[in-house]
């Protein structure tokens, strides 16, 4: 809808210098406006479902991640690296298509085209983060800068604070976990992760594998295990598993480590005859430890999944 303003003037019969004005406002209809704002309500709403069902789901994720990085408040160092890991792959994505959503949905406000699958899933770069968060009307504008900042923090409970104060203004809702679905998704967790420690045949990509699901074993708790934490966290399991367990996964670990020192060093010259001789020792140490670790992993009891209370 369109309008115009006029100002009609003529002068008073009685009274020739007497001037009389009055303003009057006329609003029409463009041909074709009205069925594109139907239209961008429509994908207005689209827009936003789609984001309510997936925010749905990755809060859960993040959630059930999160749960197990209490157990390391006692190592600072471990718990840094972890909670940094969690804002990096699970939380990110997450604010990325909140951002995203959140500018189509500001573009159809203003008339701006859109195309209907730009509200996939994307990564976005730090700059871009930041890009969008300040196009935004100034009162989503605030609290999205507020949430990008806290992806370079240490602290997945900072990020969830921003996430809810940023939805909230946004007219979409971070659920607190329901334990039914909390339940669910440990349950997929820990047959998806036993399905990948059974198939997997790659030495290096089996370590952090076999370390989450006997972890999940140990503390019924989901754990991303990056490269960085390995370590910290085979030495927060030793103690809860048998000796001859314990030691299983201890020297499984310091051989892949060392394959991978070996690896590295490997330029492919001629003259690496023994540098390769000790690279195939360790992969056949290796090959002999995987099904011992895998039958541990596969075929030790599952503790009982008891949801956390929220």
């Amino acid at each position: 809808m369109s309008c115009v303003q006029t100002t009609f003037i003529w002068k008073n019969e009685e009274n020739s210098q007497h001037l009389i004005g009055i303003n009057l406002r006329f609003c029409y209809f463009i041909p074709g406006t009205m069925e594109k704002s139907f239209e961008n309500a429509e994908k207005t709403s689209r827009l936003l479902d789609a984001l309510q069902n997936q925010l749905n789901e990755a809060v859960l994720d993040l959630h059930i991640y999160a749960e197990a990085l209490h157990l390391f408040e006692d190592d600072p160092s471990t718990s840094d690296i972890l909670h940094k890991h969690l804002l990096d792959t699970v939380a990110a994505p997450i604010a990325d298509n909140l951002l995203h959503t959140l500018d189509m949905n500001n573009k159809l406000k203003h008339g701006v085209e859109i195309q209907e699958n730009e509200n996939e899933a994307l990564l976005l770069s730090t700059v871009d983060r930041a890009s969008l968060a300040k196009a935004l009307p100034e009162s989503l504008s605030i609290k999205a800068q507020s949430l990008v900042e806290t992806l370079a923090g240490k602290r997945v409970e900072s990020f969830m604070d921003a996430l809810k104060a940023l939805a909230e203004e946004s007219g979409v809702i971070v659920k607190n976990p329901d334990e039914s679905l909390e339940l669910s998704k440990l349950q997929r967790y820990h047959k998806d992760l036993t399905e990948q420690v059974s198939s997997e045949t790659d030495y290096v990509a089996f370590l952090p594998k076999v370390v989450a699901l006997l972890f999940f074993k140990v503390y019924s708790k989901a754990i991303q295990v990056p490269e960085r934490a390995l370590s910290a966290i085979i030495t927060h399991l030793k103690d809860k598993l048998p000796d001859f367990a314990g030691k299983l996964l201890t020297e499984y670990h310091n051989a892949t480590a060392t394959l991978l020192a070996l690896r590295a060093a490997a330029t492919g010259a001629e003259d690496e005859d023994c540098l390769v001789d000790r690279i195939l020792t360790k992969e056949e140490l290796l090959q002999e430890m995987m099904p011992k670790l895998k039958v541990l992993a596969l075929r030790s009891q599952r503790i009982r999944i008891v949801p956390n209370e929220v």
